[in-house]
C-alpha cells in the first residue's frame, strides 16, 4: 500500500517526541499538534515508522512509544541523547538513501556504532519486485563493513565485504559527524557482486555515489539546527 510521506523534518519530530517520552509515550493527537500537520499525513508517517519497527502503538491506550531499535540504541548513562542523535542521523540519510537507491538498484543501509559491532538504523528496499525482509534495528558483527568502517579513521576510504548469499557483496563508507572528525554513521550498499567488488572493474561508479550521499548526509547534519 502507498503511504503519503510527511516532510523528513516531521520524521524526526516523531522520534525526538517519543525518545523523551520512552515510558509515558505520546498520543496521537498530540503528535498531530506538535507535526501541525494533517491527520491522515500523521497516520501515513507512524505507519511507516511501525513498519520499520521504530515505533509501537499500543491500541488499549492509544499510545506510541520508541521501537526496539531505538531504545536498544541508546545506553543508560546517555540514553536520551544518542537516541536524539541517531533519529538525526537517520532523519538526514532519508531523502539521499533513496535516491541512492533508486540510481544503483541496490538496497541502501545506514548503521551506527554498537559494542557488538554496529546495528542498522535505516534500510531503503532495492527498486524491484524480488521479495525483501527489512532489516532495520539488526545488529552486524565487527567483520562486517559497516562495522569495520566505524571502527577505522574518519575518512572517505570504501570497504568491501563479500555476502553470505551467492553472488552478493556489500560496499560501506562512513558519514562524517558534523565536526568532520568521528564517525556519525556508516553508509553502505548492498548488491551484486560482480558491481560492487574492486577487482570487478565497475566499483568506482558505486564507491563515487557512495561517498557522494556520503558527504550530503553529513552536511545535513552541519546544517541542522544546534540542540
Amino acid at each position: 500500500m502507498h503511504h503519503h510521506r510527511a516532510p523528513v523534518g516531521s520524521t524526526a519530530t516523531v522520534l525526538k517526541l517519543l525518545a523523551r517520552e520512552p515510558d509515558r509515550g505520546v498520543t496521537f493527537h498530540q503528535l498531530a499538534v506538535s507535526l501541525g500537520i494533517p491527520d491522515r499525513a500523521v497516520g501515513d508517517l507512524l505507519s511507516g515508522l511501525r513498519a520499520e519497527g521504530l515505533v509501537e502503538y499500543d491500541t488499549g491506550s492509544g499510545t506510541c512509544r520508541p521501537g526496539e531499535p531505538v531504545r536498544s540504541f541508546a545506553g543508560p548513562a546517555d540514553a536520551e541523547r544518542r537516541r536524539e542523535d541517531c533519529n538525526d542521523v537517520r532523519a538526514a540519510a532519508m531523502p539521499w538513501a533513496d535516491a541512492l537507491a533508486a540510481r544503483t538498484g541496490m538496497s541502501v543501509l545506514l548503521a551506527v556504532a554498537h559494542p557488538e559491532g554496529a546495528q542498522l538504523i535505516h534500510h531503503v528496499f532495492r527498486p524491484d519486485n524480488r521479495p525483501q525482509r527489512l532489516a532495520t534495528g539488526e545488529l552486524l558483527p565487527p567483520s562486517s563493513a559497516p562495522a569495520r568502517v566505524l571502527d577505522g579513521p574518519c575518512d572517505d576510504r570504501c570497504v568491501y565485504e563479500e555476502g553470505a548469499g551467492p553472488g552478493s557483496a556489500s560496499l560501506a563508507t562512513s558519514v562524517p559527524g558534523p565536526d568532520g572528525v568521528r564517525h556519525a554513521a556508516a553508509l553502505f550498499l548492498t548488491g551484486p557482486r560482480h558491481l560492487l567488488s574492486p577487482t570487478g572493474g565497475r566499483a568506482r561508479r558505486y564507491e563515487d555515489l557512495l561517498r557522494d550521499t556520503a558527504r550530503a548526509v553529513s552536511a545535513g547534519l552541519a546544517a541542522a539546527p544546534a540542540r
